[in-house]
């Protein structure tokens, strides 16, 4: 990566390189340059993208921030990060990628109920045991921790799915990844 950009656009442009993205929630295109960047508070960083759609230099559709080709030029590798420490940057924080490399393997315990497409149930086992089902098929990540309570409303992970993410074969990690960034997926809080 590169440094971050002070001018409005760069500094969009910048947060779609980062999240390997042409089209973003707002409110997840807010928090990341808010809380993952710390470059501006979420009601500016708003605002930065409300103005920048006023003039005509980003589209909002349904409250998806699209990044217009014309306006902003693709990037060259920045869109499809290979390495797993880099697609899970798309997903959670540094501090949060942190904590789930610090939890001992055994504290997520997992089943692959089918292999193909992928479907897991694990338990995370800590001071409460929380579930985490993960089923490829129906595109869905349903979890029950009071932060995947905050952060899968912007469809981003706690340190517990992250972690489960880190315990899976590579393979399955990133194909889990790449498919959370082309298709719809459902985050669910239970």
């Amino acid at each position: 990566m590169f440094a971050v950009p002070k001018d409005p656009l760069g500094l969009v442009d910048y947060a779609f390189r980062a999240l390997g993205k042409t089209q973003v929630p707002l409110q997840q295109l807010v928090f990341f340059i808010s809380f993952d960047l710390g470059a501006l508070s979420p009601s500016k960083a708003k605002q930065v993208i409300q103005n920048l759609q006023a003039k005509d230099q980003l589209e909002i559709h349904d409250g998806i921030v699209v990044r217009p080709q014309d306006v902003i030029p693709a990037p060259e590798s920045a869109a499809s990060p290979s390495n797993l420490g880099d697609q899970l940057r798309i997903f959670v924080s540094s501090s949060r990628l942190t904590r789930a490399v610090g939890m001992a393997d055994n504290a997520v315990e997992f089943e692959r109920v089918s292999l193909n497409p992928l479907k897991i149930q694990a338990t995370v086992h800590g001071s409460k045991d929380y579930m985490i089902e993960l089923d490829e098929e129906k595109k869905s990540i349903s979890h029950n921790c009071p932060d995947w309570l905050r952060v899968s409303v912007l469809h981003r992970f706690c340190k517990h799915v992250a972690k489960l993410l880190l315990l899976l074969e590579e393979e399955e990690a990133l194909r889990i990844l790449h498919s959370l960034q082309t298709d719809s997926w459902e985050f669910i809080r239970v």
